[in-house]
């Protein structure tokens, strides 16, 4: 109820105009009555997708003129008339236009803010967006147009201007706008097989983090692109600032924020260029209240290393690469495919039990991807094919249900099907993984009922869902528990050695989404991060002469699961505790430590 009260509430603040008369006293002026207005409607002129969108929100105005009031007014874009500009007109401007009043006002809106204003006899309905300037225009149906009277009417010397309540207001650095500011990372880091792809990504998740929490958009391009005035350089850059910033020697826990002219450089060796981008927004630009301006002024002019520190876990990301062994790795690096695993250079590193009760019991040689996703969702050991109960078939509660009754967001996101056992482990309680129809019902009704805030399947590039699901799910300050699953890993080594490469094309896969994710963790420090996998899958071993070879092969051409330990790594406030280089971590304490994050300290068996 608690998150709901709060969306709540930011709704009506975001409704709430702030009217400015300026001084003067407000004067109503009918732009159209008796079924006339000399008035025309004018959008956008330009190619790009906003201004696209901004002609759509402007034929939607012309609609609903139309019906609502019987007249049609003119709509023309802003390039009619060329290039000249009479100092008034009879215009309707809708979105960024070319006209001086749309780009005076422009200038002082965030992404969500938007304003309703009239001057020079120009009616001015625009966004920091495209979608803001879509709300402008509905807010301008119902408040401007009179359905009864048959006339629109518009006030001279008011201003409605609704902001949206962002977590901070206008961030400047030494009185520079961060909106003036590009962010730039090395070329080719987004293509990046090592510890350069960290680079890309924190790059991304910045970019993210200061449109949500700022209502600022910043261009995110690399070094090979002409130098701006204002930039914030990420990782090693090719810029003379990042290169001679990164001959200071760094810790693995350290990294670097400086200000040097009109660069930031933020460096750090692999993920820990995420410490310098957490920096720069939870302690530089922490919030000090909704819609408060901050100008930072301290940012170090010296490569100076400072060690990161996370907060007091208060949301959870588990991560599961189905049928990802310590050898699937391995055998994806020695191919070259990639140069590193983003997981191994996380502080805490082990190994997990994969058993389930089946296998204890002496029953089965291995355990299904619905008993391990059981034990690592419930905290329970379970048969095979069970999902959601224990041994008994009593139905036990997962930490998706715990985290979502404790006011948290919650997610599920797979390249599986969304009724695959894994996601199914976190999203449904059944006896048989195989009823897939009652499966999908299941889900639905959780769906329907919101009682789930994301949960999409069958996706392919992990990375990008994952990147709009922890967004989603994370915004205005929000508690979250999400599951993501890199599935094909699995599919792929029950096939064999014929799949071996297309295989390893799904461990680059899960590797570029755990990249992306890690960063995200980083500016959201009081996030626990447990990437880890459900079981082996095929028995891969390297031979005598470097090459793998899946071995486990149970009939013709299948090759099935193992009991080998599965690879864990954590990255978080707490994580310690679960993950330890001499201690092998059993599967059903992942869902008792992520439960203790969202308040349980009693959960599972």
């Amino acid at each position: 109820m608690l998150k709901r009260s709060l969306s709540l509430l930011l709704a009506l603040l975001m409704l709430f105009p702030l009217l400015a008369a300026c001084g003067n006293r407000e004067k109503a002026i009918d732009i159209l009555e008796d079924g006339y207005s000399d008035y025309v409607i004018v959008c956008p002129s330009g190619k790009d997708d906003d201004s696209k969108a901004e002609n759509k929100t402007a034929l939607a105005l012309f609609e609903a003129i139309k019906k609502d009031l019987g007249v049609s007014l003119k709509c023309v874009n802003d390039s009619a008339g060329g290039e000249e500009q009479p100092e008034t007109a009879a215009e309707i401007l809708v979105g960024a236009t070319n006209r001086r009043e749309s780009q005076k006002y422009l200038e002082g809106l965030r992404l969500k803010d938007y304003v309703i204003t009239y001057e020079n006899d120009r009616v001015v309905i625009l966004g920091g967006s495209p979608e803001a300037t879509a709300e402008a225009v509905e807010y301008f149906i119902e408040k401007y147009v009179n359905k009864t009277e048959k006339k629109i009417t518009v006030y001279k010397n008011r201003n409605d201007t609704v902001l949206y309540p962002y977590a901070v207001g206008k961030l400047s650095v030494n009185g520079v706008p961060l909106s003036d500011y590009t962010i730039v990372y090395p070329e080719d880091a987004d293509k990046a097989t090592d510890a350069e792809l960290c680079a890309y990504y924190t790059a991304l998740a910045l970019a993210d983090y200061l449109e949500l929490n700022a209502g600022i958009r910043l261009s995110v391009v690399d070094d090979d692109t002409t130098e701006a005035d204002y930039e914030i350089l990420v990782g090693e850059t090719e810029r003379a600032a990042s290169q001679e910033a990164s001959k200071k020697a760094l810790q693995k826990d350290q990294y670097i924020l400086m200000s040097k002219g009109t660069k930031l450089i933020m460096l750090g060796n692999s993920y820990m260029v995420g410490g310098a981008a957490s920096a720069l927004v939870n302690l530089h630009f922490a919030s000090q209240g909704v819609n408060v301006d901050i100008n930072t002024t301290d940012i170090p002019t010296t490569p100076t290393p400072k060690t990161f520190t996370f907060e007091k876990a208060t949301s959870a990301i588990l991560m599961i690469g189905d049928g990802m062994g310590d050898n699937h790795i391995n055998a994806t690096l020695d191919s070259g495919k990639l140069e590193s695993f983003i997981a191994r250079d996380l502080p805490h590193q082990s190994f997990c039990t994969t058993a389930s009760q089946s296998v204890i019991d002496g029953k089965k040689g291995y355990t299904d991807s619905a008993a391990a996703a059981t034990a690592l969702a419930t905290g329970y050991k379970t048969l095979n094919g069970y999902l959601g109960m224990d041994e008994n078939k009593v139905v036990r509660e997962n930490v998706r249900e715990l985290a979502h009754d404790a006011g948290a967001n919650t997610g599920v996101l797979t390249t599986d099907a969304i009724t695959g056992a894994t996601p199914s482990g976190f999203l449904c309680h059944h006896k048989d993984r195989n009823a897939t129809s009652t499966l999908q019902k299941q889900i639905n009704a959780l769906i329907e009922e919101e009682k789930i805030d994301y949960c999409k399947g069958s996706v392919s590039n992990l990375a990008t869902p994952a990147r709009t699901a922890l967004n989603s799910l994370s915004a205005d300050g929000a508690d979250f528990f999400m599951m993501i699953e890199e599935a094909h890993i699995d599919k792929r080594s029950h096939e064999g050695d014929t799949s071996m490469s297309r295989m390893q094309d799904c461990v680059v896969r899960y590797n570029q989404c755990i990249a992306y994710v890690v960063a995200f963790v980083m500016l959201h420090p009081n996030t626990a991060l447990i990437i880890t996998a459900d079981h082996e899958t095929g028995g891969l071993t390297k031979q005598p002469d470097g090459s793998y070879v899946f071995e486990n092969e149970t009939s013709t051409d299948y090759w099935q699961h193992t009991n080998n330990n599965a690879p864990i790594f954590a990255l978080g406030e707490g994580v310690e505790a679960l993950v330890r280089s001499d201690t092998i971590t059993d599967n059903t304490l992942v869902a008792k430590h992520i439960a203790g994050i969202f308040g349980d300290t009693n959960f599972g068996e």
